[in-house]
C-alpha cells in the first residue's frame, strides 16, 4: 500500500493543533463565570477539578466536576448553573435532578 508523504506529514501537525484547541477550551471552561458561581456555593473547593462544562442554547451551564469528599477520597458530582441559580447533585435534590434531566441529559 502506498502512503502519501504529504498526508503523513500533515497528520501530526493536525493532531497537535486539535490538542492545543482542546486544551484552550478546557482552560476557558474551567475559568468560566458559571464555574466560579459553582465554586462560590461549595462548602469546600479542596480537590476541585472541572471534568466537563457544556453550555446549552439558553445559556444554562452543565458542569461535571470532582471534589474531595472529606473521607480521603474524591467524589464526582454535577451542577446546573442558570444565571445566578446553582443546583448541585446533592442527595435528594429533586430540583437538581429535574433541571439536569431537562437541560443537560439531552446533550449527553
Amino acid at each position: 500500500m502506498k502512503t502519501s508523504r504529504r498526508m503523513a506529514g500533515t497528520l501530526p501537525f493536525a493532531l497537535a493543533l486539535t490538542t492545543a484547541a482542546l486544551a484552550a477550551g478546557q482552560a476557558m471552561n474551567a475559568d468560566s463565570p458559571a464555574v466560579e458561581k459553582l465554586k462560590a456555593k461549595l462548602p469546600s473547593t479542596a480537590g476541585f477539578e472541572v471534568k466537563n462544562v457544556r453550555a446549552t442554547s439558553d445559556g444554562t451551564s452543565c458542569i461535571t466536576y470532582v471534589v474531595d469528599n472529606g473521607n480521603g477520597g474524591t467524589s464526582q458530582e454535577q451542577a446546573v448553573v442558570e444565571g445566578d441559580k446553582v443546583l448541585r447533585s446533592t442527595t435528594g435534590n429533586t430540583r437538581f435532578a429535574s433541571a439536569w434531566n431537562k437541560k443537560c441529559a439531552k446533550a449527553d
